[in-house]
């Protein structure tokens, strides 16, 4: 049974943000692309966590009210995240703005380092707050909550929504406004907007769905230290045809063998089972697309598990293949006119997998985070003490490098009886630390002692 935490973060003001000069008339519709249309209109959850800045850190005016002019000026070049959804396939760029919420925590940020929660976590994000619902509603972009500690410190929620950007896009953004913030001007680049020039939209009687049940359901954090993560690439090496494995394959693998343990042990039966890995599509496009190409620039791959395979080496040889067959196969084709034919594809597989197997299937999503640069954000006080993403919905599963880049955190949620048994599991415990402490690799000179 999930127990709603006491209430810690608490909004004390909110504003809008609008761009610091009106959007030309030209740009005030993008119609997006066959990608964005069908993605749902849900956030990424991405929290980054700050420590109080020290001297040499402080200009003299308020970071957040720095944070919120600079905002303005990158939403000039961002100007359709100051819009709203005017349809499944178009953004009004209206100017209508951001929305900025200012909060305050009654707890040091040090004690959520220590002791992460999930559950506390979410009310760092907007979409904990009543008053936001109506924003998403309306068809809003770009929410950002920023939430003071009493030690200073703060922790920043870039709250985009899915319909227009994807983690590369997420990335490209906070980079672009951290360094408006900190005054770092030399050498930024403007986005490009790809919008229906990738794949146009079409008339479409469905969007694909995130969603998932949240009741009964149980959040934890795991982190795979590169050590270990050497062992399980050695034990996947083991197999008839060597491969080189990547950090984040070897460390899916376990997650999922263990998971299908705890299906196991709690329903008494081996079943079939859909992963479905969303792909950043830039490097996997020929010719590649670039870090400053916004929109949803990714897309679904579908692996099924039919139950058979059991061991470590054939779990992440099955998905190393149908990545592969993704990057050769499908991966260009969704572009262009071939585009549209390609995604029919994708939906009609997935179709006939579920109906297949019906009711007696496990579904599990997995986001990877690994790779984009969010421990590089710095707004001109200092670069995150934390990053991390997580969603406390049923069998997902985020990715994300660690801070000093020597692992892999991985936020997991499985229905609880289901949890009971993964978070025991010696295998899994073998490779990975169960919620150690946040702050373990953070410098004692980047925290003051007293947050």
């Amino acid at each position: 049974m999930n127990i709603m935490p006491e209430q810690r973060v608490h909004i004390i003001s909110s504003t809008t943000i609008k761009p610091s000069s009106p959007t030309p008339r030209h740009l005030r519709t993008l119609n997006l692309s066959l990608l964005d249309q069908l993605f749902p209109p849900s956030f990424a959850p991405l929290l980054l966590f700050y420590a109080e800045p020290g001297p040499g850190n402080c200009s003299g005016e308020p970071l957040s009210r720095r944070m919120q002019a600079s905002l303005s000026e990158t939403l000039v070049d961002f100007y359709p995240l100051a819009g709203r959804v005017g349809s499944s396939a178009r953004i009004s760029c209206d100017d209508e703005g951001a929305y900025w919420i200012e909060a305050r925590a009654d707890v040091r940020l040090n004690d959520i380092l220590a002791q992460t929660d999930a559950a506390l976590l979410n009310q760092f994000l907007p979409s904990f707050h009543a008053e936001t619902l109506h924003l998403v509603a309306s068809g809003c972009l770009l929410i950002v909550q920023i939430t003071t500690f009493s030690c200073g410190g703060i922790a920043v929620a870039p709250y985009t929504s899915h319909k227009l950007m994807d983690g590369s896009s997420i990335a490209c953004f906070l980079r672009s406004w951290s360094a408006r913030s900190a005054q770092r001007l030399e050498g930024l680049t403007p986005p490009r907007f790809i919008g229906d020039s990738l794949t146009q939209a079409r008339e479409l009687p469905l969007t694909l769905s995130d969603y998932a049940p949240t009741d009964h359901c149980a959040t934890r954090r795991f982190v795979f230290r590169d050590s270990k993560i050497s062992g399980l690439k050695a034990e996947a090496a083991r197999s008839i045809e060597p491969t080189r494995f990547t950090r984040v394959e070897l460390v899916l693998a376990l997650i999922l063998r263990c998971a299908f343990k705890a299906s196991r042990s709690v329903t008494g039966s081996t079943r079939p089972t859909l992963l479905q890995y969303m792909a950043n599509l830039r490097n996997r496009m020929s010719p590649a697309l670039q870090e400053i190409d916004v929109g949803n620039l990714a897309w679904i791959i579908n692996i099924s598990f039919k139950g058979s395979e059991t061991t470590l080496q054939e779990l992440v040889s099955n998905m190393r293949k149908e990545m592969i067959s993704f990057r050769d196969r499908e991966a260009c084709g969704l572009r262009g006119n071939e585009g549209f034919s390609k995604v029919c594809e994708s939906i009609a597989k997935l179709g006939n997998v579920m109906g297949e197997w019906k009711e007696e299937a496990n579904l599990y999503r997995c986001t990877s985070l690994c790779g984009f640069p969010f421990y590089e954000v710095d707004f001109g006080s200092g670069k995150p003490v934390w990053a991390t993403c997580h969603r406390s919905m049923k069998n997902y599963i985020y990715l994300m490098n660690t801070k000093m880049r020597d692992g892999i955190e991985a936020w997991v949620t499985l229905g609880e009886r289901e949890m009971a048994v993964f978070e025991r599991d010696e295998e899994l415990l073998a490779s990975a630390a169960l919620n150690p402490s946040a702050a373990h690799h953070v410098m004692r000179a980047t925290i003051p002692s007293r947050i």
